[in-house]
């Protein structure tokens, strides 16, 4: 083989190399997740899937797979002030997911706080269930993908908890709440802009009524 087909064909695979790389890289925001304290746990116990009863801890939704296991149940644990979240439920509510979609709130990078912007969204939301004393509702809290796993969904649990927070101080019983998190799990969009994880950063209200 002459010298200059050898460099010709070494310089091409160098160059497939590279664009490979490229392609397999996204941004992934956070290399270190700042160390802290969170507020809730996982625990991982074995077994078949079963979610969880509606008489469990707090009556809190519970059950998910574990990731990359076919048995176990990841159990999100609530502090125990918050105890009588979700007291009354009793797993026969009709969801309505759609009632509270404009009032969808969304979160700063890394952040469980609520945004003075969205509080309005909330009051919103706190006078429909004030106004109407038979429904219950559901907060789901949501991350983008920066991040590790646990992190996110402990993350998750905190925003749907700051969002209680609020609902509680316009006035809406704490046992017609309930909470549960997904953390990375169920993003809005799959994109990797600043944009998509803005949308994915968010607390979504799930409406659940009587079923009779």
């Amino acid at each position: 083989m002459k010298k200059g087909a050898f460099y010709h064909i070494l310089a091409l695979g160098v160059v497939s190399i590279v664009i490979v790389g490229c392609k397999s890289q996204k941004p992934v925001g956070l290399t270190n997740i700042p160390t802290m304290e969170p507020i809730v746990k996982t625990i991982t116990v074995p077994g078949p899937v079963q979610p969880l009863s509606p008489g469990g801890t707090g009556g809190i939704p519970g059950g998910k797979p574990s990731p990359g296991t076919g048995g176990g149940t990841t159990i999100v644990e609530i502090p125990p002030e918050n105890a009588d979240l979700g007291k009354n439920f009793n797993g026969s509510q009709v969801e309505d997911r759609d009632m509270f979609l404009a009032q969808m709130v969304h979160f700063e990078f890394d952040s469980s706080a609520v945004r003075p912007g969205d509080l309005p969204k909330v009051e919103i939301v706190a006078q429909y269930m004030i106004q109407n004393p038979t429904h219950s509702l559901l907060i789901e809290g949501h991350c983008d993908e920066r991040g590790a796993e646990d992190y996110n969904l402990s993350l998750g649990e905190r925003r749907a908890l700051a969002v209680v927070d609020e609902l509680l101080r316009y006035g809406v019983g704490p046992d017609r709440l309930r909470t549960t998190s997904y953390g990375e799990k169920i993003p809005i969009t799959n994109g990797i802009t600043e944009a998509d994880f803005a949308q994915n950063r968010r607390g979504e209200f799930v409406l659940l009524k009587p079923s009779n």
